[in-house]
């Protein structure tokens, strides 16, 4: 009786072992492929690859499961005044520049004129300490490279430093299907 217990558990055994060999490795609907040093794995024809009966059991590659949106800002200047307007995060250039002039207009200047378009980017404005000299306009894609950069290109003629006044990001969104 013992003996015919250890028989069966025996063939059982091998049964199951000879089926995992048999996929060699590969998973479900799959069969192995390859000689000597190379193996894969191949879709057993006409057998079921998890791709569905609409793709043929051919696995399909992923979808997007979004998109990324733009984002654009505007600086708008008066030449005369000084007076500035800023935008941010606006979904077109047009209406970026529409919104930063609408600002500059309402300190009172009437010649706005855009002096900078962005998208997906940061700004950052630099102005001299002492009131002397020449600031700057910088963007990059991240705000630490703007203040870097207005920094660097800012010009203090007093003999002080320059110093970050302004900044804005206008980073894309990620809009999920």
């Amino acid at each position: 009786m013992r003996r015919i217990s250890v028989l069966a558990v025996s063939l059982v055994s091998l049964a199951l072992s000879a089926s995992a060999f048999a996929e060699g490795n590969c998973p479900s609907g799959y069969y192995p492929i390859g000689g000597q040093g190379v193996q894969g794995c191949a879709p057993i024809p006409g057998g079921s690859s998890g791709g569905g009966p609409a793709q043929g059991g051919v696995p399909q590659p992923p979808r997007p499961s979004g998109e990324w949106l733009t984002r654009w800002g505007a600086v708008v200047q008066s030449p005369t005044s000084d007076l500035i307007g800023t935008s941010a995060n606006k979904t077109s250039e047009a209406a970026a520049e529409t919104e930063a002039r609408r600002i500059c207009e309402s300190e009172g200047a009437r010649d706005c004129k855009t002096s900078l378009t962005y998208y997906n980017q940061c700004v950052a404005f630099s102005v001299p300490n002492s009131g002397k000299g020449r600031g700057s306009v910088n963007t990059a894609v991240d705000l630490a490279t703007a203040k870097k950069n207005a920094l660097a290109s800012c010009n203090d003629a007093g003999g002080g430093r320059c110093v970050i006044s302004h900044t804005e990001c206008s980073e894309p969104v990620f809009r999920e299907y």
